[in-house]
């Protein structure tokens, strides 16, 4: 019913139900003005926002510090210092991972040896890629290479869109997924650069329906998940040479793939991830030894 009414409807939810905390997902039309208003009807109410998107976005970075000044958290998909960009003047930020949640991921690929696809990839490239990036480069690089592939590639060139269901019942019939995030030519990676332990929410569905996740060196993400659980790639023939050996070895690639599976629904599903929120935004003592990095970042003077 429009922006407006948005607005004013939260803020009666605010009055009728006086929330400790408020959580802000890609809230975007959810205006700064009207978090001030909330904090009037509730003066010790706790405001957090998550943010899903890549830092080496500009715009990203300027949409997620649209409400740094009215929040008192940030939470982002990506790690490190950079973070302190998306701080306000009293707020902080920290790092989540990318969350697997079990009502939603039910497949369980590492178990299977009978799907008809050996590869997986949904997704579009967008205009910045870096061109020399996996992302763009993988479908023609096992079709060259790797002819015998039987490959489910989505997007780009490769076929229609996939979304919900779909993409779910899709990725479920696959053995291996692709998580090759875009990035630009300017991306630094490491600590401190924009590329350091980012990946969109792929990660978390490849890993939590089984399938055997192929990630690239620059996102660092064996930090995170660790060298057992991932596949790990530095640049096109380390692609080539390691998807080979997957294609060949299906006993491997379900040992590997069972590994992040468990460690996914372990310790990166969704109770953990929000509790963790919770618990940084209201102050309280962490209730877990979280496998992610918790330092938080104020905004640099």
């Amino acid at each position: 019913m429009g922006v407006k009414a948005c607005n004013r409807k939260l803020l009666e939810v605010c009055r009728n139900f006086q929330p400790d905390v408020i959580a802000l997902s890609s809230a975007d039309i959810i205006q700064a003005e009207t978090l001030v208003e909330a904090r009037k009807l509730l003066p010790n109410v706790a405001i957090f926002q998550y943010f899903i998107d890549a830092l080496f976005i500009e715009h990203n970075v300027q949409h997620a510090r649209g409400k740094a000044e009215v929040v008192d958290w940030t939470f982002a998909t990506t790690a490190g210092p950079i973070l302190s960009r998306l701080a306000g003047s009293h707020s902080r930020v920290a790092f989540i991972p990318n969350p697997v949640d079990s009502s939603i991921d039910i497949h369980r690929c590492h178990e299977r040896t009978d799907q008809p696809h050996d590869v997986f990839f949904a997704g579009h490239a967008h205009k910045s890629l870096d061109p020399e990036d996996l992302r763009g480069r993988a479908h023609s690089l096992i079709r060259e290479r790797l002819p015998a592939a039987r490959c489910a590639f989505y997007g780009q060139d490769q076929g229609n869109a996939l979304y919900g269901a779909a993409f779910m019942r899709a990725l479920g019939e696959a053995k291996i997924g692709l998580n090759f995030s875009q990035r630009d030519s300017g991306s630094e990676p490491g600590p401190g650069g924009a590329l350091y332990l980012y990946s969109s929410d792929r990660i978390g569905t490849y890993l939590g329906n089984g399938l055997l996740t192929f990630t690239t060196r620059p996102f660092r993400l064996s930090e995170l998940y660790g060298n057992d659980a991932i596949v790990e790639v530095d640049g096109p023939e380390d692609f080539v040479d390691r998807l080979h050996f997957y294609l060949e070895h299906d006993g491997e690639r379900q040992r590997i793939a069972a590994t992040g599976y468990n460690l996914a629904h372990g310790e990166f599903n969704e109770r953990l991830v929000s509790q963790y929120m919770i618990e940084a935004t209201l102050g309280l003592p962490f209730s877990h030894p979280y496998r992610w990095p918790t330092e938080s970042f104020g905004r640099q003077i």
